[in-house]
């Protein structure tokens, strides 16, 4: 018996194709009667007498020659309302092209919630500079400002997002010019654009809100792939949402611009349609032609800049010396603003009254421990050890600051050693027993405490 090669055993585990037998695949007769039944009906029965490929044949040639049925007509949803049956404004061209426009003129005695846009005429002009924490050094009346808000195809950014619809507002002649720019598709961008930039150039200050890192980064982006040039770098920028966290946020959790003109303004938006449902209706307008929707979209932005100019009243009027806030936490976020333009006597007086108007928790101790700063130096030591005092009763970090301050105080400035070696031991302790506080923390204090408590032991072995 012959047994068999290691490359006969392979051949036989892994056949090649050369070595594999092409059997021919058989046509499955049941299937093509299936199909000459559909195709054919009655003449289907003569299969018999003709061969497969002429029973192909006959079916591409009666196929070919049917009529094409043609798809059932899409059911209509109403008569598609075009944009002038919708919105009550007018087709403009320049020489890039087209656009739409759409302007509303509102007195100056509207109000938006509890503000009279004839306030934008009294702001004082240096509230700016402080709101911006220094970003910005420039006093400009803000009834010469222009006000400016977009709707876009998208939050993400980037080359693929543009904005379609874009929301101007200004002062003119007693009145608030309201002014919408709108493309009707992309191909009217660049002209819609090309009329931004025109508008732009009459103005030396821009407010927006969150504009500094969206709409102005996304327009300067279009203006480039739209191939003109425009610079925005000869406008002041006053953004608004920066300073409406330092004043707001400790009082108002959400900073949305929609939410602020709720709890500021008293004002509630009717039939509002949310933001992020914006983008899908202008598709929607573009694939059908049908403006219906359109009218909510421009009602949503048209209100988004009544409100970002009636806001900026609002934060202006936290900068009035005489203005007393309701809420004491208001009075915590003016001491911080203050205190960083480098106004030490304002940032006390808010300081003090939000302390003395009862503000507790973690708001309080914030405040203790910014006011007890102040007063140390300001040089009123005492008034600062009460408030440190306090603080050393209390909980959480401002425990160990004050208790820090204290010792400190006890050494170099009572030379009450004693006393001094007391408080490291009560700090050293509090840091030992409380594990909520974060262990880089108390490493941090560990060591310095520590190092207090060593240096007291020899001064008061020596005084001995």
């Amino acid at each position: 018996m012959n047994t068999p090669t290691t490359r006969e055993k392979l051949d036989k585990l892994f056949p090649s194709p050369q070595n594999q037998k092409r059997t021919p695949q058989k046509p499955n007769k049941d299937s093509l009667y299936r199909l000459e039944r559909e195709v054919l009906g009655a003449e289907a029965s003569s299969e018999g007498k003709l061969s497969v490929k002429e029973r192909l044949e006959r079916l591409v040639a009666v196929t070919k020659a049917r009529p094409r049925e043609l798809p059932p007509p899409a059911i209509s949803r109403g008569p598609a309302l075009e944009l002038g049956e919708v919105l009550n404004g007018e087709e403009v061209s320049n020489d890039l092209g087209s656009f739409y426009r759409v302007d509303r003129i509102y007195p100056l005695a509207h109000f938006q919630g509890r503000i009279q846009l004839e306030r934008l005429k009294s702001v004082a002009r240096d509230a700016f500079s402080m709101l911006s924490r220094g970003d910005d050094v420039f006093e400009i009346a803000l009834d010469k400002a222009l006000f400016l808000d977009t709707e876009t195809t998208g939050l993400a950014g980037g080359a693929g997002t543009c904005a379609f619809l874009i929301g101007l507002g200004w002062v003119e002649n007693e009145s608030f010019v309201l002014r919408q720019l709108f493309m009707r598709d992309h191909g009217e961008e660049a002209a819609m654009l090309h009329a931004l930039g025109e508008i732009l150039s009459r103005f030396k200050l821009l407010v927006s809100y969150n504009g500094k890192s969206f709409d102005i980064p996304l327009l300067e982006t279009r203006f480039v792939l739209t191939r003109q040039r425009l610079s925005f770098e000869h406008l002041l920028h006053f953004d608004l949402l920066h300073p409406a966290r330092s004043l707001w946020k400790a009082r108002i959790e959400s900073c949305r611009l929609i939410e602020l003109e709720h709890r500021l303004l008293g004002l509630e938006r009717e039939e509002d349609i949310p933001g992020h449902m914006i983008p899908d209706l202008f598709f929607r307008f573009l694939r059908t032609g049908n403006a219906e929707q359109l009218d909510r979209v421009f009602h949503h932005n048209r209100h988004d800049i009544l409100s970002l100019a009636a806001l900026t009243i609002c934060a202006s009027d936290l900068l009035d010396e005489s203005y007393v806030p309701e809420d004491p936490l208001d009075d915590l976020s003016l001491g911080r603003l203050f205190e960083r333009s480098r106004q030490p006597e304002r940032s006390m007086m808010h300081y003090s009254r939000a302390v003395e108007a009862g503000l507790s928790g973690a708001a309080r101790r914030r405040a203790l421990i910014a006011l007890a700063d102040q007063h140390k130096r300001r040089g009123d030591i005492d008034d600062a050890r009460k408030l440190w005092d306090e603080l050393a009763d209390g909980e959480s970090v401002e425990v160990v600051q004050a208790l820090h301050e204290l010792a400190m105080l006890s050494e170099h400035r009572e030379r009450d050693f004693t006393e001094a070696l007391g408080l490291c031991e009560r700090a050293l302790s509090y840091l030992d027993e409380n594990y909520e506080l974060t262990l880089s923390f108390r490493f941090k204090w560990r060591d310095a405490f520590a190092h207090r408590r060593s240096r007291l032991k020899k001064r008061l072995s020596k005084s001995r």
